[in-house]
């Protein structure tokens, strides 16, 4: 296990016209009983149906999939399962516990098609940033979105369009042409751009707390997100290398087909039914804890004051190697600057319970 002292060494280095920035949708399909937007998911307990989870409040499903056609492990893109408050400790320390609400959590990342939905409906840029104060935690005063976010995203559609193609040569990910790519987890979005799509989607980014919480299995601690402390790749994909990767030794160079769909490694699944939490892409965070310690009391918490280590990504990717699918991965490379665009990190979104 990394003592903390290394952990701060190592910091250094849809329809298409969706819910604009609000959760009403959410609200509005139930009145309406519109049942291609409102239907609520019951969490099929993941490699643990066994779990009691039946007074978790089940939330709708996302309302801006109503018209996704894109099927993820033949079954909607845009589900998402309850995640069950309790402590754990964060990055498997005792010395980092940490209480977590319950809430619900995207089951897959968000791919290509639900990403194309909301650049085809004109948002995540200058001319329709999100409103202030969207996509906050509810129980986590100022933690929505800010006026100046705004200066980190595009002008216009297009050159977001544009910007997305961040990796033309290995991991060109984003496509205009539906059905190309579609389920493909969707790379090359700043923080900026995910927490927007995240509360255009009537959710927000998780937490790092969250997210860890989530990964781990809460209470069980689990060291890889599926509950084994064995990794191969038929739990994640992982095993190639690419740029500058810290992939294991004698790992071949990596190639556009081993950039998979989500959800191709179902024995891989956490606790709560969440696929690929690791490998495949890193996901971002809404905040990095730069000094654990500044959280020792941590009850839906979260660091949000600005500092040069950006928020945070966890979880690993196709082009890491094994240690760095744990769950329990927090090294210098685990955080970036809301404008950073990385061709191996995507995200999923989280959302309340009801």
């Amino acid at each position: 296990m990394r003592s903390w002292q290394k952990l701060l060494a190592l910091t250094g280095v849809v329809a298409l016209t969706g819910c604009p920035y609000t959760e009403g949708c959410e609200a509005a399909a139930i009145a309406t009983g519109d049942a291609s937007t409102a239907d609520v998911n019951q969490p099929d307990g993941g490699n643990d149906a066994g779990d009691d989870d039946s007074a978790i409040p089940l939330g709708p499903i996302l309302p801006n999939c109503g018209g996704l056609v894109t099927k993820c492990n033949n079954e909607s893109c845009c589900e998402a399962d309850n995640v069950p408050g309790g402590t754990f400790n964060r990055i498997n320390d005792p010395g980092f516990p940490a209480t977590v609400s319950g809430f619900r959590l995207d089951r897959y990342e968000v791919v290509v098609a639900r990403f194309r939905s909301f650049v085809n409906a004109g948002f995540g840029t200058k001319k329709n940033p999100p409103a202030p104060g969207s996509g906050a935690h509810p129980n986590i005063p100022d933690s929505g979105w800010k006026a100046e976010f705004n200066a980190q995203l595009q002008e216009s559609k297009e050159d977001l369009v544009s910007a997305l193609q961040c990796d033309t040569q290995l991991y060109d990910a984003y496509s205009e042409i539906p059905g190309k790519n579609d389920t493909l987890p969707m790379n090359c979005a700043t923080v900026a751009e995910a927490m927007a799509f995240c509360s255009w989607d009537g959710g927000r980014l998780p937490t790092e707390t969250e997210w860890n919480y989530a990964a781990a299995g809460g209470d069980e601690q689990r060291v890889f997100p599926w509950g084994g402390a064995t990794i191969d790749k038929t739990f994640v994909n992982f095993g190639c290398q690419s740029g500058a990767s810290v992939a294991d030794p004698g790992a071949p160079l990596c190639a556009f087909k081993d950039y998979t769909p989500v959800g191709v490694h179902p024995t891989g699944r956490g606790r709560w039914g969440h696929h690929d939490l690791a490998g495949n892409v890193w996901e971002r965070t809404w905040d990095f804890v730069v000094n654990p310690f500044r959280l020792a009391t941590c009850n839906d918490c979260a660091d949000l004051e600005e500092n040069p280590a950006g928020r945070g990504i966890r979880g690993g990717s196709l082009n890491w190697g094994k240690d760095y699918q744990r769950t329990n991965d927090r090294t210098g490379v685990n955080s970036e600057p809301l404008a950073t665009r990385t061709n191996t990190v995507g995200f999923r979104c989280a959302r309340a319970t009801k």
